[in-house]
């Protein structure tokens, strides 16, 4: 039986990095935890107990005598496993002699399976971290009075949001003694906070009177803002387009952060994205594989993607359940 042969089972450099030229922009997962690639699929994550970083030790020292020490300790429970996920589309001999330009079926195969394995990694960041009870503090959006940590800021007669959201950057800054860098939303979050009262009132006299992205992550003091704005359908393949439905893989709430810029020792990340580097191209964390099956007469576009997002620590997070209504 006829198999593909080794000049055709590669790992395609140029599709890669047409691969990685066509990202959508509508994903953000890949930018909340940092990259961390590992030279092992499976290894430990070594985490030091924070308190010994933070008890006060150091004593007064009289002539002739010994000096206060102390020490601290890691514990090696955690791990990570960098699973492999893969989406192929197949391109056979007389549809690629029959195709005419516009038409590319190479490029557009290589779209559509990046596009697979980014929203996979998409859902699997809301799926493990995007919701309440997922190790993160946890604060619930309601209505006034309705006894909730906050008022939902659609709310725009009784909601704060700007003091809500200072009020939780210091408490994530009393568990760690940092304050969060980034915050991540959805998009029906955002459209209520860029035209709440608050904010506008706020910048009437010095800006337009519209926030944008970058006028928010100013006020609020975070590095980075990410607003999570990619949907998707659960509506099996053979659905009349018509009717198919979408949601929004965000939905209405809001999760902030710190984590550093790149992977750091002894630093209270709240994640990392650990990637396999032997199985990373180019650097990037997902590959486009080209094989033939001459039996099949088709060609193989594959992406392909070793990766483990792993929460790091909890206190290094808080999430906003029902930020809007």
């Amino acid at each position: 039986m006829p198999n593909p042969t080794p000049r055709n089972a590669h790992v395609d450099g140029l599709l890669t990095n047409v691969s990685i030229g066509y990202r959508n922009l509508q994903y953000i997962a890949d930018q909340i935890f940092p990259l961390c690639p590992v030279n092992k699929q499976s290894d430990i994550i070594p985490e030091y107990e924070q308190s010994h970083w933070f008890r006060d030790g150091a004593r007064l020292r009289a002539p002739g005598t010994k000096s206060e020490g102390g020490g601290w300790k890691y514990k090696t429970d955690e791990t990570y496993f960098c699973k492999r996920f893969s989406y192929r589309h197949e391109i056979d001999d007389d549809t690629r002699a029959n195709e005419d330009l516009p038409f590319n079926q190479d490029r557009e195969a290589t779209v559509f399976v990046t596009d697979k394995l980014q929203m996979r990694r998409e859902l699997a960041f809301v799926n493990g971290f995007f919701a309440a009870s997922k190790g993160w503090t946890d604060k619930e959006g309601g209505v006034s009075g309705g006894g909730t940590d906050f008022v939902q800021f659609s709310d725009y007669a009784n909601s704060s949001p700007l003091t809500d959201i200072d009020d939780y950057k210091d408490t994530i800054e009393g568990y760690i003694g940092i304050e969060p860098n980034t915050f991540v939303m959805g998009k029906p979050v955002w459209r209520k906070l860029k035209w709440h009262p608050d904010l506008i009132d706020l910048i009437k006299y010095t800006q337009k009177g519209q926030i944008t992205v970058d006028l928010f992550s100013s006020l609020t003091e975070f590095e980075r803002v990410l607003i999570g704005k990619a949907i998707y359908t659960t509506d099996p393949e053979g659905t009349a387009e018509a009717s198919v439905s979408y949601d929004r893989i965000w939905g209405k709430h809001g999760l902030m952060l710190y984590v550093p810029k790149s992977p750091s020792l002894m630093t209270p990340a709240a994640g990392y994205c650990f990637a396999w580097k032997q199985k990373m191209a180019s650097g990037a964390i997902q590959y486009i594989k080209r094989m033939r099956d001459e039996e099949k007469e088709v060609d193989i576009i594959e992406a392909n993607s070793y990766f483990d997002q792993k929460m790091t620590s909890g206190r290094a997070g808080l999430f906003m359940e029902g930020a809007v209504a």
